[in-house]
Order: structure tokens, then C-alpha cells, then sequence
């Protein structure tokens, strides 16, 4: 993940990058990830869905 797909912390007037601390599956809906994020300067922390898809991920890439 880039700090371009990153949220911003809400909490500050620059943009300050949260950081992906973890990844759960949602009980309701257990095909939605989602990602706890933190912010590195206040430890504000918030739960987001993430995108996933095969096509985005690391398994689509064909072994050089």
C-alpha cells in the first residue's frame, strides 16, 4: 500500500499519512477487509474498508 491509498489523519490541517496497523474481515459482511489505520503523530486510529481485488494483487502478477 503507497501513502497515495493511505487516509489522511482528520486531526491535522497538513495531510498527515495514517498507518495500516491491521486487517480484519467484517462479521456482517465477510467479504469486505477492513484496515485499522493509525495516524503517527496523535495515534488516532480508524477503521476503513479496504479495495481489494485479485486483479490488484500481488497473486495476478505472473512470476518472472
Amino acid at each position: 500500500m503507497t501513502s497515495e491509498q493511505t487516509p489522511a489523519c482528520d486531526r491535522h490541517n497538513a495531510t498527515v499519512s495514517m498507518q495500516l496497523r491491521t486487517m480484519h474481515s467484517d462479521v456482517t459482511k465477510p467479504d469486505v477487509l477492513l484496515g485499522l489505520f493509525e495516524c503517527p503523530e496523535c495515534g488516532h486510529e480508524r477503521w476503513l474498508p479496504m479495495k481489494t481485488t485479485y486483479e490488484e494483487s500481488e497473486a495476478s502478477i505472473p512470476a518472472a
